[in-house]
């Protein structure tokens, strides 16, 4: 393939990062295969290996300069390089066989953990929330440190299959959230408030605030100062989007909280990406130790452990066994009230225009 000649002052070429090792093989790699939680073996069509270990990062990826040189550190002690996954873990790739216990040993006594591979709970990915963002209705990174805690404590456990969860800090799902096997949403129970008053003095712009609602559920309003608007809270699915629009004059409401999620997927192997379907519309989202929220989640998990077969996901075991049994078992006390609309389709609700 003809190298691709890009002009200067854009994006770095990855290319150029890679060793030589990595370039060499770029392409031959045919399988890979999970030695022990956090450490993966990749061999190409010649035979050649090479192994990975993973690390779980702090939530959301946030790290200070002190472990950003930590584990530039272990790249240079240890690795061919370094890379940071989809899902928020960072892996050192390259590592020598025999250095492979010497380097986990050395993760270990500087706080951080070495897994997220295969049949074990995966890195959870979370959106920054509070710490740079104005649309959130829950602090995503701090309930991702809670249910890590509480993951924690299940580190020798055999999962069926892997374990994922997502936490967004809103419906905009920046974050990820259902399209994981456990997914937490932010939501705001009240619709958005219009200050009538601060709308007219930002000078909105009316009409890109109207068009930008996805339900049409806010209208003109004359006032004899100008234009404002008001918002039906029947039609409203409080994704936020007004307030982002006109930040000057709409803000999202006070009651705020969680969603929670079950069987979505983000990848396309098995039965492809899929939604997770919502069995808890709203739960209190209250710090530090979100304790329903939390105990929603390790229900779940219980649940699945001990009913599902190997190899199976959360989704797969809720469809063997049927919704109305799965919900039964995790808690769900109000089934009726999460089924869909559409008849006969009978299904779980799977999607986040909520209905409260």
């Amino acid at each position: 393939m003809a190298e691709i000649e890009l002009p200067a002052g854009i994006m770095p070429d990855y290319r150029q990062q890679l060793p030589k090792f990595l370039k060499d093989y770029a392409g031959r790699w045919i399988g890979h295969a999970e030695v022990r939680p956090g450490v993966l073996k990749h061999w190409a069509d010649d035979g050649q290996t090479c192994y990975t270990v993973r690390i779980l990062l702090p939530p959301n990826g946030l790290l200070s300069a002190a472990t950003v040189r930590r584990l530039a550190g272990w790249i240079r002690k240890y690795a061919l390089t370094g890379r940071r996954t989809c899902r928020q873990s960072f892996e050192l790739v390259g590592v020598a066989p025999d250095k492979i216990e010497e380097l986990i040993a050395e993760v270990k006594a500087s706080g951080l953990v070495v897994g997220g591979t295969g049949a074990t709970w995966h890195q959870i990915k979370c959106c920054t929330s509070f710490v740079h963002c104005q649309n959130a209705a829950i602090d995503a990174p701090s309930i991702a440190k809670v249910l890590s805690d509480m993951l924690l404590a299940l580190e020798e456990q055999k999962f069926p299959a892997p374990l994922k969860i997502s936490v967004g800090g809103c419906p905009n799902q920046c974050g990820g959230g259902t399209d994981a096997d456990i997914g937490i949403t932010g939501v705001f129970r009240d619709p958005p408030q219009v200050d009538e008053e601060k709308l007219l003095a930002a000078n909105e712009d009316i009409g890109l605030l109207i068009s930008w609602c996805p339900t049409a559920a806010i209208r003109p309003k004359p006032l004899p100062e100008g234009m404002a608007v008001e918002i039906n809270p029947a039609r409203c699915v409080r994704c936020s989007s007004c307030a982002q629009v006109a930040p000057g004059g709409v803000s999202m409401g006070r009651e705020r909280g969680a969603a929670l999620s079950v069987g979505g997927q983000g990848g396309n192997s098995r039965g492809g990406p899929q939604m997770g379907a919502v069995i808890f519309p709203f739960l209190p989202a209250e710090p530090p130790d979100y304790a329903l929220l939390k105990e929603r989640v390790h229900s779940i998990i219980a649940y699945w452990l001990h009913e599902a077969r190997p190899g199976e996901k959360i989704g797969s075991l809720a469809k063997r066994l049927g919704w109305g049994r799965f919900l039964a078992g995790v808690g769900v006390e109000d089934i009726e009230s999460l089924i869909d609309d559409y008849y006969p389709a009978r299904t779980v609700r799977r999607n986040l225009h909520f209905k409260f």
